[in-house]
This record gives C-alpha cells, sequence and structure tokens, in this order.
C-alpha cells in the first residue's frame, strides 16, 4: 500500500477549536506526551526444511503466531525488543505489527535507506530484517520521540547439535584407545598404540593444532594412561605404576602419594579422588591417593561398571552449592554376557560434604528407556543434560538424559560428527565454554560441537511501562 510522506512543519502547529456559547470562549487543549506504549506482531511465516526420504531437503511453511512473542519497551533507552527470538527461518521481510501510542500520538517509520518518514499503518508490512526506527508525534505537536525496533530471529536451528571438523591428526588415527579431558582452558587427548601412551593438548579455542607433550615422570607411563587419568579444577590427575600423579600441564608431575593400593582411577571431585580397589570396590581419597576409604552403595556392588568409564558432574540449578556426580560405564561382557544397558551410579554432593550413598539407577519400569550397553560407551554432560554414544554399526545419534541418567532418549536434532556411526575407539569431553569435543581414531578427526539455545530469554531485565 502506498504511505505518504509527512511534512514536518504541519505537525508543530497547535490545532486549536472554538465554540461560541454566548459570549463565552472554550479551547480545547491537546496533550504533549509522545510515548508509545505497546508493539505486537501479526501472523508470521516460517520456512522449514527437512530432509526428504531420498535424502534430499524438503522445504514447507507454516504460522507463527507473532502476538505470542512479547515485545519489551524499554522507556529509558526508547529500544523495542524481544528477548525471546523468533523461531529459525522466520520472515521478517514482511510483517504485519500494531503499535500504539499514549494518547494516539501520531506515528511514523523511518524509510530504510533515507530519513524520510511514512505514516505507520497496521495494514502494511514492514522489513525487519534490520533495526527500525519509530517516531512519535505529540498531539500538540511541541514533542517528538525516536524508537529503535528490533526483531530478533534465532540464527540457528534450536537445540540441535551443531558441528565443525578442526583437524586431521595422524597420532590419533593410529590410537587404539584414548581419553579426551578438559583442564585449564585445554583439551587434552591421551592416547594408546598398545605400546606406549602419548599425550597432546590444544587451546579450547583453537582445535587446529595439537602439541604433543612429553611426559615428565619419573618412571614408566602406562600403556594404559588413558583409562587411570582424571581432571579434578586445574589439576590433572594420573595413577601410574602404584602412584598418584598431579600436573597442570600434562608435562611436568609431581607425586602426591606412592603404593596405592587401587586397580584404576575414575573420577575426581572438589578434594576427592575415586577410584576401583577391584571388581565392586568403589573407594575415596580425601588426600590425593594417601589413604583410601570404601564407598557406600545402596545396591548390589556387583552392578559398578568396569569398563569404559566415564565420570561427569552436574549442578544443581537451585543451589549451586550441590552437585551430583554421575559414575556410567560397562561391566565386562564375558562375566556378564546378558548385559544389554549401562550401569548408572550417582552421587549426591552438599557444599563439601562427599558422604552420601552412591545410587544404582535402574528404571525397571521403563526398561527400554534405559542407556543400551554400547562398545567403547563416552558419556558427557552439557549444561544438565547427558551425552552419550559408542561403537555401533548403525547408531548415528547421540542418546541424551535430561533427568541425570534414568532414561535416555534420542532425536533427529542431536547428530554424531558427520551423521556417521562410531565404528573405532573415540574420545569425548566438554570444555569450560560447553562445547563438545569429539575425536576419532579411525580417521584421526577432531570435531568441536555445540548445542544451539533454544531461543528463549531466561531472566527479563528490559525496562517496561
Amino acid at each position: 500500500m502506498r504511505r505518504n510522506s509527512i511534512s514536518f512543519y504541519l505537525l508543530s502547529i497547535v490545532f486549536l477549536f472554538a465554540s461560541c456559547l454566548g459570549d463565552s470562549e472554550e479551547t480545547t487543549v491537546y496533550p504533549s506526551d509522545a510515548v508509545i506504549t505497546s508493539f505486537a506482531l501479526g501472523t508470521l511465516k516460517q520456512y522449514v526444511t527437512t530432509k526428504a526420504k531420498d535424502g534430499s531437503d524438503s522445504t514447507y511453511t507454516k504460522d507463527v503466531a507473532g502476538n505470542t512473542y512479547k515485545f519489551y519497551i524499554d522507556q529509558v533507552n526508547h529500544e523495542i525488543y524481544n528477548p525471546d527470538s523468533l523461531p529459525y527461518g522466520t520472515d521478517v521481510k514482511h510483517v504485519l505489527c500494531n503499535v500504539t501510542s499514549k494518547n494516539s500520538g501520531t506515528i511514523t517509520i523511518q524509510k530504510l535507506n533515507s530519513d524520510t518518514l511514512q505514516y505507520y499503518t497496521s495494514t502494511d508490512t514492514i522489513d525487519f530484517t534490520t533495526k527500525r526506527t519509530f517516531r512519535v508525534f505529540s498531539l500538540d505537536g511541541t514533542n517528538t520521540q525516536n524508537y529503535t525496533v528490533s526483531v530478533n530471529v534465532h540464527q540457528e536451528y534450536p537445540d540441535t547439535l551443531l558441528w565443525s571438523n578442526t583437524a586431521t591428526n595422524a597420532a590419533f588415527a593410529e590410537a587404539n584407545a584414548m581419553k579426551a579431558l578438559s583442564c585449564n582452558d585445554k583439551v587434552f587427548v591421551v592416547v594408546s598404540n598398545g605400546l606406549q601412551s602419548n599425550i597432546y593438548c590444544t587451546d579450547e579455542n583453537d582445535g587446529t593444532a595439537w602439541t604433543p607433550i612429553a611426559w615428565n615422570i619419573n618412571g614408566p607411563v602406562p600403556t594404559n594412561a588413558y583409562e587411570n587419568i582424571v581432571t579434578n579444577g586445574d589439576c590433572l590427575y594420573l595413577h601410574a605404576f602404584g602412584n598418584i600423579l598431579r600436573s597442570q600441564d600434562g608435562h611436568y608431575w609431581e607425586k602426591t602419594s606412592d603404593n596405592s593400593s587401587i586397580s584404576k582411577l575414575v573420577a575426581a571431585s572438589g578434594n576427592t579422588l575415586f577410584a576401583l580397589r577391584g571388581p565392586g570396590i568403589l573407594v575415596a581419597s580425601n588426600d590425593e591417593g594417601t589413604t583410601w576409604t570404601t564407598e557406600l552403595l545402596d545396591d548390589n556392588a556387583s552392578l559398578l561398571p568396569t569398563q569404559d568409564l566415564s565420570t561427569c558432574e552436574i549442578y544443581s540449578r537451585i543451589n549451586k552449592d550441590t552437585r551430583t556426580i554421575k559414575f556410567i560405564g560397562n561391566r565386562d561382557l564375558a562375566t556378564y554376557p546378558g548385559d544389554t544397558h549401562a550401569q548408572v551410579w550417582s552421587k549426591l554432593v552438599e557444599g563439601s560434604d562427599m558422604s552420601g550413598r552412591w545410587m544404582y539407577t535402574n528404571p525397571n519400569d521403563l526398561a527400554h528407556l534405559m542407556l543400551p550397553r554400547l562398545n567403547a560407551l563416552q558419556v558427557t554432560a552439557v549444561g544438565a543434560r547427558l551425552l552419550a554414544a559408542g561403537c555401533s554399526d548403525t547408531q548415528k545419534k547421540f542418546y541424551y538424559s535430561d533427568d541425570g541418567g534414568i532414561y535416555w532418549y534420542t532425536k533427529n536434532s542431536y547428530d554424531l560428527p558427520g551423521q556417521e556411526a562410531i565404528t573405532g575407539p573415540f574420545a569425548m569431553t566438554t570444555d569450560s565454554h560447553g562445547n563438545i569435543w569429539m575425536v576419532f581414531s579411525d580417521s584421526g578427526n577432531v570435531w568441536r560441537g555445540h548445542v544451539t539455545s533454544d531461543g528463549k530469554s531466561k531472566v527479563p531485565t528490559a525496562i517496561t511501562e
């Protein structure tokens, strides 16, 4: 539709009406407020692309109820915006909106490529692919006010795993076992080729350059170092030749204890190290491995995992001093040939109190939603969500759990890197920025991924009228 340009000098005229009633005269006074009081969107179109059965892209449109996305009006900075982004793919080039002003002041909008103002009308579409300037005039013509309007659209598919291939490393391709850890803003990968163990690192913000690190250890590095190394705070801890060693950079190692009576170092949290002393015996140390005490379990100790072990922490959204340690893995298939699912254990920690029992997760009511027993299983935490993957000829997606590992699901937006199944040893960890790292031995490829947000605001902070 046509819009009529406004001549600014006309808006400065004070409208005056008079009526004669005998010898008396009345004057109408018009308000001087220049304020936008509400802003809402009409129905919008969203373009959604999906995969057809033959693998080709298929696009369809759907309606988006724009009026369900609240716009905040900051009357201090004169900004109008939606903190909850519109869905990815929403067309904001042809938008109908409803804007009102105090005392019905005149509302105009500045053209995209000039300073010319046009009358705003709710029946004309507006291009909101960039910020737009609205100007409101008071009824008495004495005041004006500009508002900057932003219509925010999600720039990525929400709640989706997006991946980038950062490097290909020949040393990783030769590994027959490996483990990834995040510590001190670096990602470490410990690899074993069956004869020796090597360690490599990269900055969390890099991923292209991997530096080999020489083990500065007074003794031989075990070939199974990958399954005897954990991270805790700003330190790496390693169980090697009967000792517990500590390092901040993977190169210089300091012995914290000797003659440790453990078989495998499996986890760390707070000031506590956790280890297996043997099948069914989980022990803890509060003095970096000098002394060990047996942990309390709420179920049969034979249910403890002994291989393909992963540990991670989930922090409470309500109490920052409360966290849950997850201990997840498999039992030996030769000993337990009937196992079809992984073993999931949890320990609730309040502050520095580590005295709680380990709890076994066994949702017998919905066994089909338990985490399957996957070869070379690995689990990592992204916020409060657990992600699990393992070797499978067919499984190309992550299993995920939002309830601490009780029930596990898959979704189309949680693809493995390259949408390929994992067929050999791999390593996985989450860095301090919430990025997921995966390293594959069959190709030597290194992938870094992140889960896109849902586009929803957490706590509104705008000043509204």
